[in-house]
């Protein structure tokens, strides 16, 4: 690390934080100056330009503003011949922005902690164009382009695992669920949309339907969820990029379509209802299916060990069979059953009660640890909404760390929603002065005669709604944004209520609302 002189700008609140926190870090030497303003985030441009002209900068390598400051530093920059940037929103961050600040280009213009958000961001997409590079010079059974003639993604050793998204029940949904569904998917990071059909329900003309409706409007890989031979046939009759999935069962019957679909395979006998628990017994029925497909011609195929719900049946198991799959193929004599490995990571996700964060988070670094090809995943209920965003993020992070060879902390890449890494500082409590101590809650409403509201967060859209109606329940107006204290302002400026009650309840449900949109979490007012 080299040894910089820093000067740091805060408000008197922040000085006693951020003198604690300076004086804790080694390796730099840093100031702090305290500007006559109470909140350092209402430094001026003015305050600022007053401040640095009664100090001696001649001895100083960088200054920091507050994070939070609304303006640019570039005309200061200008004027003073010395580096002045932006540091964090949160005194907590410093630490982590100084350890990381020979790789970090600070900005006149962003917060360190977004700027260092972004670097993480250049940082992934570097590695990835290398990667590839490095791929497309060495194609073969387990490198390989999904359909160059869609798109560049490729999926194989060392390259990140696109993201499959599926439209479950996707043959019995309108047309325009579908778009709207694909449309979140694309948006959210998929990189190819499932069409997910319904066991023992085969509707192959709609699967050519939804083909079509899907190419026409998006520019996407495709792939198909279906056991069922007039499905997948349909599928290829429209150009299918993918096909989800075959086994030992109905292999077969696929003999005549193109060679050179990407083809998910199973160690199971599904039609026959035959569904190996060992491990060994999996990787050898992948081996078996792996070489007689190459036998027919077939030359892009992805091994799927099965992934399983933790407890029952168990995860264990089948991660089990991951591993020994992929210490296998690493082995001089099964290297030619060698194939990009599948990860349905929803098996697990959908069936847990537990956030979707924290699990897409581990399995993601299950996954670019033991180098899967491909990822499975669906946002089928409310408790998955965001997931797809939240698996290309951990993707990411992990993928990052690996080329680093160090863990997923601190690349510049977070996925915290309910908790973080920043706290805030407390001040010391004096009871002795009286305060005012609230034990009960107050139940007590006196009705707004102007009208009552409604809101709504709709996650498709990223939007909230508010419909304020009058006390007869007739619709008065109408507003739609995402920042609850935008949407304050709006309903203040319009003075559709001057009450003191309501307003505060507006604050609480808007700010609630906000935080949903989001989180991807479901909206439930709370009414008064």
């Amino acid at each position: 690390m080299i040894s910089i002189n820093i000067l740091i700008l805060t408000g008197q609140q922040s000085y006693s934080i951020l003198k604690k926190i300076s004086n804790s870090i080694k390796g730099h030497q840093i100031n702090v100056y305290k500007v006559p303003i109470s909140i350092s985030a209402f430094i001026t441009q003015k305050l600022a330009k007053q401040a640095l002209k009664s100090i001696d900068l001649s001895s100083y390598d960088l200054v920091l503003l507050p994070g939070f400051i609304q303006w640019s530093s570039k005309n200061l920059e200008e004027q003073f011949s010395i580096s002045i940037r932006k540091g964090p929103e949160f005194a907590s961050d410093l630490p982590l922005i100084l350890e990381n600040i020979e790789s970090i280009e600070l900005s006149t213009e962003l917060p360190a902690d977004k700027q260092l958000k972004l670097t993480g961001e250049t940082e992934y997409q570097k590695i990835v164009q290398d990667q590839i590079n490095n791929a497309k010079k060495n194609i073969d059974q387990a490198n390989y382009y999904i359909n160059k003639k869609v798109s560049d993604i490729m999926i194989g050793r060392d390259l990140p695992p696109p993201i499959i998204a599926e439209i479950v029940n996707c043959t019995k949904k309108s047309d325009k669920s579908i778009i709207k569904k694909a449309q979140h998917y694309i948006d959210s990071g998929a990189d190819i949309i499932d069409i997910g059909c319904i066991a023992n329900k085969p509707k192959p003309s709609r699967v050519k339907e939804i083909i079509k409706l899907l190419q026409s409007n998006f520019n996407i890989l495709l792939s198909i969820d279906s056991m069922n031979t007039e499905e997948i046939h349909s599928a290829v009759e429209e150009k299918i990029d993918m096909i989800l999935s075959l086994d030992i069962g109905n292999y077969k019957e696929f003999i005549s379509i193109p060679k050179d679909i990407p083809i998910v395979i199973l160690p199971t006998n599904i039609n026959k209802g035959y569904f190996p628990e060992d491990p060994q017994t999996r990787v050898q029925n992948l081996f078996t299916l792996t070489e007689k497909m190459f036998n027919l011609g077939f030359t892009k195929l992805i091994a799927d060990p099965l992934l399983e719900t933790p407890i029952s049946p168990g995860i264990v198991p089948s991660l089990t069979t991951y591993f020994l799959y992929r210490k296998k193929v690493q082995q001089d004599e099964f290297k030619k059953f060698e194939l990009p490995m599948f990860f349905g990571i929803s098996n697990v996700v959908e069936l847990m009660d537990i956030d979707s964060v924290g699990i897409n988070g581990l399995l993601a670094s299950i996954a670019v640890e033991l180098d899967m090809g491909i990822l499975f995943t669906v946002e089928h209920s409310t408790k998955l909404m965001g997931g797809v965003k939240e698996l290309k993020e951990a993707v990411k992070l992990n993928y990052v760390s690996k080329y680093k060879k160090s863990p997923p902390i601190n690349q510049g890449i977070q996925i915290f929603k309910a908790k973080g890494k920043t706290s805030q500082k407390m001040p010391r409590i004096d009871l002795n002065e009286n305060p005012i101590i609230i034990n009960k809650r107050d139940p007590s409403y006196e009705p707004d005669k102007k009208g009552y509201f409604k809101i709504y967060v709709n996650h498709y859209k990223k939007k909230i709604y508010i419909l304020f109606y009058s006390n007869s329940h007739d619709l008065i107006k109408t507003i739609i944004g995402t920042n609850a204290e935008d949407i304050s302002k709006c309903i203040i400026d319009l003075q559709l209520t001057d009450h003191s009650q309501h307003l505060n309840y507006l604050g609480r449900e808007l700010s609630k609302a906000e935080f949903c949109l989001e989180m991807g979490k479901p909206y439930i007012q709370d009414f008064e």
